[in-house]
């Protein structure tokens, strides 16, 4: 079997342009924060090419890849509720403009629907009914607008150079001990 990198079919965020200049704390942020959107990539990426090859007689990979799947969505619900409520109204307040991160709020939303399909087939699919095309066929239906978002947020991130350098970094140092502090926190999503 040929190497089977996860790099594709969605594309990374390339951080070339920006993440040696440290003039401005934005750029490191927008680093960071690609890093991030990578790393959600990359599971995304590895699931999907993996769906359709899990062994149909195996329930116990079945079963591990479905948990696996699990992960990767609170993983994405723990990033983007932390932004939501930590780090975008600390933007708003530095830059003093209402709204700021709005635009990266609705693109939020704009995946929600779908995502949560496959978050709800991720967890209640038992494994002899599981189907790797339906997983694929999840994804391919949020996907969209999550890549869109995740390439999106990175350039909102790059045009905070024109405030405080100082107050920008110490919110996203404030937004990575929130993640870091709250992480495997989360209720259970039957419970919300």
């Amino acid at each position: 079997m040929s190497s089977q990198w996860v790099d594709e079919p969605y594309s990374l965020i390339s951080t070339d342009p920006f993440s040696k200049d440290s003039s401005h704390a934005a750029y490191y942020v927008a680093t960071q924060m690609a890093l991030a959107h990578n790393g959600i990539l990359r599971g995304l990426n590895s699931i999907y090419l993996q769906a359709t090859h899990i062994p149909r007689q195996d329930l116990n990979a079945i079963q591990d890849f479905l948990t696996y799947c699990q992960c990767w969505c609170e993983s994405m619900h723990h990033h983007h509720d932390a932004e939501e409520k930590d780090f975008f109204p600390s933007i708003e307040l530095i830059s003093e403009v209402p709204g700021i991160m709005e635009r990266n709020v609705e693109q939020h939303r704009a995946f929600t629907p779908g995502f949560d399909l496959f978050q709800e087939y991720s967890r209640t699919c038992l494994p002899e009914d599981y189907d790797g095309q339906k997983i694929r066929s999840l994804i391919e239906a949020f996907v969209e607008p999550l890549t869109r978002h995740l390439h999106d947020e990175i350039e909102t991130l790059r045009a905070l150079d024109i405030y405080d350098s100082r107050r920008i970094r110490q919110a996203y140092r404030r937004f990575e001990k929130t993640l870091m502090a709250t992480d495997n926190v989360r209720p259970p999503s039957d419970v919300l």
